[in-house]
């Protein structure tokens, strides 16, 4: 019987499990410092209109289906931002601005190699209804507040702004044949291939000197400051000034030791619009987070509202976290109860009153030896091992602290301490 799991998905384990929510937990609870509301977001959408905000790259990871009462082709759950777009477009009433957070998981095929899950856990948030930065810098204080909550502190933001390349795009009038193999060039930083293009392009002046260097325009707003006063070309004036709002905003936030920008790094997900970022930790291989700004992705619903946010990845938080040992707390359950009368009365009701005041309690079900019950609980993660019927009377009651140690008390003094 093959009892194995596809190449793309995994099991996590209980501690697992518990380190992973705790991190969830924690970054939830600073959306909601921030007014932001959870919204729940089913695993299911029709391809159709799931597939409206994606682009083909992402709709082709997308894993499908067959709705067995309509025929109609479904899809896993591949992006939670073009979901939000639809949900918020299906309302009525659109009272604005919306702040929402979500946690769950994306489904995108990737090749089963390595650490490739078809499974990504989310968490994010999306501010619906402004267009000015300074919503763009919120989203980017909520996830740098959230890193600090997890005790990560060697955390960079990274920022770029579409609007570059939708602005060269245009002003060189590139067809999407020739805008795609620009934009392969940017991706790949490949600044011999850009010579070669503008050359081809018959491009001169300070716009070619623009682009051959735009992939290595990366550093500090000293950088942004410099490309200003050097390119005085309309269409990127907008850009700069975008750029240097909200650096004035996040140093506001005491976060301006965290940014860099990086204008020769475009971002896959094709429905941004405007500014962009990724997170990425000190000795770490892979970014954490992600967003930006998609004005228009609504539109492609019902609608014309802009929008910005962010989600994590949280499974890499969560091997950082534990690569580098800042997951704290431990799966602890409080008590665990084992009766050796023959009734079972005292542990029935010692468990109710004990979790009537807000306790972890679990009870001993098994017929074994008294030792392999306790050893049982602490290799379980119980903090304590309550035994009753130890001795001839019911009405004590053995602790055990350790596998060894214990303290004898009654019934009623155990519980007036606890």
């Amino acid at each position: 019987m093959n009892i194995d799991l596809p190449a793309g998905v995994r099991t996590f384990s209980r501690a697992e499990t518990y380190e992973i929510k705790q991190i969830i937990r924690k970054i939830n609870n600073v959306f909601e410092q921030w007014a932001y509301e959870e919204i729940k977001l089913p695993f299911f959408e029709y391809l159709s209109v799931h597939s409206r905000g994606l682009d083909e790259e992402i709709t082709g990871k997308s894993f499908k289906i067959v709705d067995r009462s309509s025929g109609e082709i479904l899809t896993l759950r591949a992006d939670f931002t073009a979901q939000i777009a639809r949900y918020f477009s299906s309302l009525k009433k659109k009272e604005l601005p919306k702040r929402y957070y979500y946690t769950g998981t994306i489904f995108r095929y990737s090749p089963p190699k390595g650490d490739n899950l078809w499974e990504k856990v989310q968490t994010g948030i999306e501010l619906i209804g402004s267009n000015k930065v300074e919503a763009d810098a919120e989203i980017i204080a909520v996830a740098s507040q959230s890193l600090k909550r997890l005790g990560i502190e060697n955390f960079q933001i990274d920022i770029n702004n579409t609007q570059i390349f939708s602005f060269l795009k245009s002003y060189l009038n590139l067809s999407e044949e020739e805008h795609t193999e620009f934009m392969e060039f940017i991706r790949k930083r490949e600044i011999y291939s850009l010579k070669e293009f503008v050359k081809r392009k018959g491009i001169t002046g300070e716009i070619k000197k623009f682009i051959t260097e735009l992939p290595t325009y990366q550093g500090e707003i000293s950088l942004i400051d410099r490309l200003s006063q050097e390119f005085k070309i309309k269409g990127l004036e907008e850009v700069f000034n975008q750029l240097r709002q909200i650096y004035s905003i996040l140093k506001e936030y005491n976060l301006s030791d965290r940014i860099l920008f990086d204008l020769g790094e475009p971002k896959e997900i094709s429905y941004y619009t405007g500014i962009v970022f990724e997170i990425f930790i000190k000795d770490f291989s892979r970014p954490v987070g992600h967003g930006g700004r998609y004005d228009n992705l609504i539109s492609k619903y019902n609608g014309d509202i802009p929008a910005t946010g962010f989600a994590f990845d949280v499974l890499s938080i969560w091997e950082y976290m534990k690569k580098n040992r800042l997951i704290k707390e431990k799966n602890y359950k409080d008590f665990f109860i084992i009766d050796l009368t023959p009734t079972k009365k005292q542990a029935y009701k010692l468990g109710k009153d004990l979790r009537d005041r807000g306790y972890t309690v679990g009870r001993d079900i098994i017929d074994r030896k008294l030792e392999e019950s306790i050893k049982f609980a602490f290799n379980n993660r119980y903090r304590k091992v309550i035994v009753i019927g130890l001795d001839s009377t019911e009405k004590s009651i053995y602790i055990y602290s350790t596998e060894k140690s214990f303290e004898r008390k009654s019934i009623q003094e155990f519980l007036k301490e606890v």
